[in-house]
């Protein structure tokens, strides 16, 4: 037999993630993959697509002036990189025309948002996933192996900070955006540690925020299970190292960039470096997620293995756990009907 056709990605939405999937998708067929195409590209005005494709050399690709002209088009899965509190609306629309979707962090603005979605995938059968990068990425595999093979005894401690100079950026200082750190850089934090440490019995939230109420700066504290814990750090006002250490009986993991890791450093407990792992060569990053969603895909799976409906569910129940603490509060969350 064959080799199967290509998967039909469609991308809607025109912003800065797009344009990253936008190029993923281009070297990934400059690579030779045949596994996904880019197809077409919606934005809410034809023009501005038509600009899109033009910007990003995409010559090949339909332009839709509609984000519902995109969900009827012969697309099998739609990427949704759309700003956070349309992640809902725009993956429904897509789900209930059939497409399979494949939605950015964060997956919705709060949990009774991606309720509201995986009841709507359930409904239509079709695959939705959550596009959370480092969850698909291979270093994650990697550092759990380390862990389970003792390389630095028991984990006992989790550290992770992400932070970049943003505050000024609307999507960042508004609430009608689903706006603040946690969404924002939160997320990352949050999944790596649920990554290594699994679900925490209790958590803690302290922030600051700004004039509109939208959290700027926040630290996390969890308790997990078996003595262990973890601190988290985000901001969106100042840069910080992006670093993640993971210590334990015998000595500690160091990850560089939480936000894509470049590599991991293993030290023992008198602080010798014993190892170092770089991650293995990567067109953006972003493939990882768009080719396990395509695999998927064509398996009739209606879910992805590194991120699965029952942990998207649960980050966002965790989000809104934080955000209730710290009296962080959406135009989403009054919504009666969705």
């Amino acid at each position: 037999m064959g080799n199967p056709s290509p998967v039909k990605i469609g991308i809607l939405g025109t912003g800065r993630i797009a344009a990253v999937m936008a190029e993923t998708l281009k070297k990934l067929r400059a690579s030779g993959s045949q596994e996904v195409t880019l197809a077409a590209v919606a934005s809410r005005s034809l023009g501005r697509a038509q600009e899109f494709i033009k910007e990003n050399g995409l010559d090949d690709t339909a332009a839709f002036g509609s984000y519902e002209d995109l969900a009827k088009s012969d697309c099998d899965l739609i990427y949704v990189a759309t700003p956070n509190q349309c992640h809902c609306e725009n993956a429904c629309l897509c789900l209930r025309h059939g497409k399979h979707v494949l939605v950015e962090k964060p997956f919705s603005a709060n949990r009774r948002e991606a309720e509201l979605m995986l009841k709507t995938a359930a409904e239509h059968q079709v695959l939705l996933t959550e596009g959370i990068w480092t969850r698909y990425q291979p270093l994650r595999g990697l550092i759990a192996s380390e862990l389970a093979e003792g390389a630095i005894g028991t984990p006992l401690m989790l550290e992770a900070n992400l932070g970049y100079p943003i505050a000024a950026k609307k999507r960042i200082v508004s609430p009608e955006y689903a706006g603040g750190a946690l969404l924002d850089l939160g997320v990352y934090v949050l999944n790596f540690a649920l990554m290594f440490f699994g679900h925490p019995e209790d958590l803690e939230l302290s922030c600051v925020k700004n004039a509109a109420g939208m959290d700027m700066q926040d630290t996390i504290s969890l308790r997990f299970s078996g003595g262990r814990m973890a601190s988290l750090c985000v901001s969106a006002l100042c840069a910080q190292n992006r670093r993640a250490v993971i210590s334990g009986s015998k000595g500690y993991l160091e990850v560089y960039n939480i936000n894509n890791p470049e590599r991991y450093r293993i030290y023992d407990a008198q602080y010798r470096l014993l190892k170092t792992v770089e991650r293995p060569a990567q067109l953006t990053g972003f493939e990882y997620e768009v080719l396990e969603a395509a695999r998927c895909l064509r398996e009739g799976q209606t879910e992805c293995p590194s991120v699965s409906h029952e942990e998207s569910l649960y980050v966002m129940g965790l989000l809104d756990s934080l955000r209730a603490q710290g009296g962080i509060v959406f135009p989403q969350d009054h919504k009666e009907h969705l």
